[in-house]
């Protein structure tokens, strides 16, 4: 099963993710351009969501036409649930659904975080909502793969 890491460094909080059988060709790519770097920001409108824009894929483009990757709402997916928004050429984002959202969307499934790991999603989620309408303090999140 192919799986990775999510870090936030200044939080001391990590979470592990593994695929979610759904657009593996995509997890695949996503992974190979490991290790990856971005600001970690925060939904506004659709839900609890941490959303990670610009994550720069630096190794290899994405180049899987998007009429076959398969899709769904994030309002449908399990919390945990990790998805792609435009992955095309050498970007993408990525939201991950730590709470009921409304977000009807469509959006491209590749991991879930692992069960054991969902009440510190729930709690970087927190932070990072805490930061965006508040502190405005810059959280920087980091994708590895897991060994």
């Amino acid at each position: 099963m192919l799986r990775f890491k999510m870090n936030w460094p200044q939080l001391g909080l990590a979470v592990r993710c593994e695929s979610c059988g759904k657009n593996e060709a995509a997890l695949k790519l996503l992974m190979e351009n490991m290790p990856l770097q971005t600001v970690q920001g925060h939904e506004m409108v659709g839900g609890w969501m941490i959303r990670n824009r610009s994550i720069y894929m630096g190794k290899r483009f994405f180049d899987i036409p998007p009429q076959d990757m398969e899709t769904e709402s994030m309002k449908d997916a399990p919390v945990g649930r990790i998805s792609l928004l435009f992955p095309q050429g050498n970007s993408t984002e990525m939201l991950i659904k730590y709470d009921e959202c409304e977000d009807f969307r469509s959006y491209v499934p590749v991991a879930n975080v692992v069960a054991e790991d969902l009440d510190t999603l729930k709690q970087v989620g927190k932070l990072q909502w805490k930061s965006a309408t508040r502190t405005k303090e810059v959280v920087i999140v980091e994708f590895v793969v897991e060994d």
